[in-house]
């Protein structure tokens, strides 16, 4: 997933000292700042705000040079000084200062921001770099030291947080920036329903995805979040709802045709399980309906399998999809054959047979292209095996 990052900062802009008059006999502070003496010239300011605490222009001098020790600082350690620079700026703040004195500190924090989040953008993305998700997360997080209501950082600290695994840290700060947007974008949505589907929480994921409030067919990442969201709660109705208007949409997709028919497949098992249940209950007539209603479910889906293996014949995926259905449906009818009607039970014997020589042959397409593959070989044993007991069972 890409990216948007903002402009890099070209070179970090250095503020004029605020202090312009002092006493002859105080220490000069722009020469301590010029010769980086900066624990001594913190100790002159907090020495003369001692004396006299109103006065706001020192306190901004005393965040900037904060902010310039938290920079030559290792990453991982700055987060304490950006603190103390926001409370310098926060205590100008308190002593009235000037609006230039408030519209000095605002481009002060947003040039230390900025330079903080790009930092973070730029580790994100550098591939050799050794522990690259941690410095991003360090450079996020000294970004929300410094201002603390910018939604993408937090969405970017979270996406880093998800690359080390710290899923539910990155929920934590996906919802912090949720509540900063006046109109919360999709893609927070759509992160949020992501990650709750990695934790196995379908319903907070469907939740979400949901929210996103888009027409599924137009975003394919929501379309498939949404969708695994559902298939992975067992709502393969409404799984196959989202995957049909992609199929119309976008027909020359082989893995939406693929994920349909398996969709389409898992509806047709539930509606096989309602027609042994009819057989049980001896009630002809609506089995009658459950049977036709199978059979064409059970077509729909092997139409969208086929389909889907038309478009690359080649792929191992599309040609295990139809040997896994037709041996999985040879199975549901089977299956069903024990409760049926004797009437039905010669047709649903000779439905049954006829899958598993499909499912056969597309076993053996498998082990043409992978011959060492003893699961192939196994599975293709036992289907031979059963249409030869089932053929002949005496």
């Amino acid at each position: 997933m890409k990216y948007s990052l903002l402009t890099r900062l070209t070179g970090l802009l250095l503020v004029a000292g605020f202090l312009h008059s002092c006493a002859s006999s105080r220490v000069n502070l722009d020469n301590l700042i010029e010769n980086d003496r900066y624990q001594e010239a913190l100790a002159e300011i907090d020495a003369r705000l001692d004396d006299d605490p109103a006065q706001p222009s020192l306190y901004i001098q005393k965040g900037e040079i904060l902010a310039e020790q938290a920079q030559n600082s290792p990453v991982m350690e700055r987060g304490s000084l950006y603190d103390q620079t926001i409370q310098a700026f926060d205590q100008a703040a308190s002593y009235e200062a000037t609006d230039a004195q408030m519209s000095t500190i605002d481009d002060l924090k947003q040039q230390y921001w900025e330079l903080e989040h790009n930092a973070g953008m730029d580790a994100f993305e550098q591939q050799g770099m050794n522990n690259r998700y941690q410095t991003a997360i360090a450079h996020f997080q000294n970004a929300i030291s410094i201002k603390d209501d910018e939604m993408q950082c937090y969405r970017n600290l979270a996406i880093a947080q998800y690359k080390i695994g710290e899923v539910d840290a990155a929920i934590d700060n996906l919802n912090i920036a949720k509540g900063l947007a006046d109109e919360v974008p999709t893609e927070i949505f759509e992160h949020l329903g992501f990650l709750y589907l990695e934790k196995g929480n379908t319903e907070q994921a469907i939740y979400y995805y949901t929210l996103a409030n888009e027409k599924v067919e137009n975003n394919l990442n929501l379309a498939f979040g949404l969708t695994n969201a559902y298939i992975a709660a067992g709502q393969h109705e409404k799984a196959a709802e989202i995957l049909e208007g992609l199929v119309e949409r976008y027909p020359q997709n082989a893995d939406i045709r693929n994920v349909y028919g398996t969709q389409l497949y898992e509806i047709t098992a539930g509606i096989m399980e309602d027609l042994k249940t009819a057989y049980m209950d001896r009630d002809t007539t609506l089995a009658g309906q459950i049977r036709f209603e199978a059979e064409g479910m059970g077509d729909s889906a092997e139409d969208q399998l086929i389909s889907a293996y038309k478009r690359d014949t080649l792929k191992t995926d599309y040609i295990e999809s139809l040997a896994v259905f037709y041996n999985n449906m040879a199975g549901q009818y089977f299956s069903a054959l024990d409760a049926a009607f004797e009437t039905d039970q010669d047709y649903l014997l000779d439905k049954a047979l006829s899958l598993i020589d499909f499912a056969v042959e597309y076993y053996e397409k498998l082990i043409d292209m992978d011959p060492q593959n003893r699961e192939y070989q196994s599975k293709l044993n036992i289907l031979q095996n059963l249409k030869e007991n089932r053929s002949n069972p005496n």
